[in-house]
């Protein structure tokens, strides 16, 4: 497919770059990527510093670079400065304050039990795919707790949503087979009740690093939450308290792209990623090494070796791992992966389309999808170019970027703005790091 417009390929073309994203449609010509960057601070992160810092009175002691800030957290910053002036109006309690949560599932499912413990009436919005996204597992937590909520939009959706009235501490119980936000979020508003409280899981518990995560970050700002056999438990001694500012760590996330870029052949040197660390995405770095071990060995009758990822703990990793499992000689099973339907779009139908655009052989299952991959060899590339239809979903625009190191013809991304709901600089760092794009009409 020939270019239509200028390449960038310097840092030198912000302003062209912004008009390409603004187009809807960006290409990326085929290429190794070297150089050294700094991956944004934590999204899962930030949104829990953040919280956490809110109910110490003061947003501030989260430390979040401006240009770190994507719109998920910009989102949860807004609606927790919003509340923060409700919490000093004399009549919080009476008319409802509007929180829109744009496409932010974690500021809606974070938010909604924090507001209902503190008793402040909330209306809450969203766009895109957010008010179909489930928070039907607040409703059993809800009963009997002295908070109620009010659904005002159409039949199955669930914004937008009135909360009001005042949840108490207590036991209350969810299933650990959904997503963990639920869990996280009732254990950080929970904090700021009054007296005990007990999160009881019905079910085993999935995604347990996020909640992990939540409790290491609810540590730092002197709450204790003590792990017990299928449930966590808030003594409610201890309230949020810190003075020292919480720096918020590198993203492993959103690192995963380009070290799933350097497993494809580039040599991007990330610069602040932390050695230790709560983040379950973390587990990219084990991932790929796995992988590697697979496509290097051949079953005792030659056939391609199995590799599974159990994506049960690390959903978020599936797009861009997809990647790099197309360009590997094994034969990849992503096990365990149903709830990527409920994400910004459909993921295991969203991520199997882009590699069926780039010439690989998937199939969806009802619980993930199975990929046969093939080597990575010198001279040659795994990836046909194409046209991606990325479904506005920021991971699948980065993962598309990625697979381009490996293409054999440049790949078209549309809605290439998404990137700003978690990596706003995505592109910028792109091109900082030696990568080419296609504007359109820009030239």
């Amino acid at each position: 497919m020939p270019p239509e417009g200028d390449i960038l390929e310097t840092n030198d073309n912000r302003i062209k770059l912004s008009a390409i994203l603004d187009s809807g449609k960006l290409g990326i010509q085929p290429g190794k990527l070297t150089g050294n960057l700094s991956v944004p601070q934590s999204k899962s992160l930030a949104h829990r510093a953040l919280i956490m810092a809110f109910l110490c009175g003061d947003l501030s002691l989260a430390v979040i670079e401006e240009k770190y800030v994507s719109e998920d957290i910009d989102a949860t910053r807004q609606a927790l400065e919003k509340l923060l002036r409700a919490m000093e109006s004399s009549d919080h309690s009476s008319e409802p304050i509007e929180i829109d949560c744009r496409e932010s599932g974690s500021t809606l499912r974070f938010l909604i039990p924090l507001v209902a413990v503190l008793g402040v009436p909330t209306r809450f919005i969203g766009r895109g795919r957010l008010p179909k996204r489930p928070i039907k597992e607040y409703e059993n937590v809800f009963r009997g707790s002295g908070a109620e909520m009010i659904y005002e939009g159409e039949p199955g959706d669930s914004l937008p949503l009135l909360v009001k009235g005042k949840m108490q501490s207590g036991e209350y119980a969810l299933p650990g087979n959904v997503s963990s936000q639920y869990i996280s979020g009732l254990l950080m508003a929970l904090s700021k009740a009054e007296g005990a409280s007990r999160i009881r899981l019905t079910t085993e518990l999935e995604s347990l690093p996020y909640v992990n995560m939540t409790i290491a970050v609810m540590k730092e700002f002197g709450v204790e939450v003590v792990s017990e056999e299928g449930a966590f438990f808030l003594p409610g001694i201890s309230k949020p308290e810190r003075k020292m500012k919480l720096v918020v760590e590198a993203d492993y996330s959103q690192a995963a792209f380009w070290l799933v870029a350097n497993y494809l052949g580039s040599a991007v040197c990330l610069m602040n990623l932390p050695k230790k660390t709560a983040q379950g995405d973390r587990a990219i770095e084990s991932l790929i090494s796995g992988l590697m071990h697979a496509g290097n060995s051949r079953t005792e009758d030659g056939s391609q070796r199995v590799f599974e990822m159990d994506a049960r703990d690390v959903p978020d990793l599936v797009p861009v791992f997809a990647v790099a499992a197309a360009a590997t000689d094994c034969e990849t099973h992503i096990v365990h992966a149903e709830r990527l339907a409920l994400k910004e779009s459909d993921r295991l139908a969203s991520t199997a389309q882009m590699l069926e655009v780039l010439g690989c052989d998937v199939k969806v299952r009802p619980d993930g999808m199975t990929i046969r991959g093939r080597a990575i060899v010198p001279g040659k590339s795994v990836f046909s170019g194409g046209t991606v239809d990325t479904h506005n979903d920021h991971r699948l625009v980065m993962a598309s970027a990625v697979a381009a190191v490996c293409a054999d013809a440049p790949i078209w991304i549309q809605e290439p703005k998404a990137v700003e709901k978690s990596y706003p600089a995505f592109f910028e760092d792109y091109l900082d790091v030696g990568g080419s794009i296609y504007g359109i009409n820009v030239g």
